[in-house]
């Protein structure tokens, strides 16, 4: 089965031109047929051009899916360290947050008790002689 003159410069990767300036320089041999199409044998014209449309194409495929995967991984990284920074920055302020709560809870107790008990916890416990000494 013979190329025509466009699958025999897919075949070896050059333009449609320059197959055909091969032939007619002499290089290749090719033939036309009744409509008035090149045929090429496949064994003529890889004798001067190695084929490459196969290995060209599983290579280049090969070459712009590793690419594709490492721009994903790439993106993937950049995406992570942002959801890591993230999460820091709302951990610190979950903190504040307790702290916050935590001094506003102790406030609110204290105004809560009454008046002579807030100022006995505030001093701490009151042993027997002190409530003599202040009685006297």
């Amino acid at each position: 089965m013979s190329y025509t003159l466009a699958a025999a410069a897919d075949a070896v990767g050059l333009n449609k031109t320059t197959v055909l300036r091969a032939i007619k320089s002499g290089k290749i041999s090719g033939r036309l047929d009744d409509h008035g199409h090149w045929r090429i044998e496949p064994a003529e014209l890889h004798r001067v051009y190695p084929p490459v449309a196969s290995s060209a194409d599983g290579n280049a495929a090969a070459q712009r899916e590793a690419v594709f995967e490492a721009v994903a991984a790439a993106e993937l990284q950049f995406k992570v360290a942002l959801v890591e920074q993230r999460l820091a920055e709302l951990k610190a302020d979950l903190e504040d947050m307790r702290s916050q709560r935590n001094a506003w809870q102790t406030q609110a107790e204290r105004l809560a008790l009454p008046k002579g008990q807030a100022q006995q916890q505030e001093q701490g416990p009151r042993r027997w002689w002190r409530r003599r000494q202040a009685a006297a």
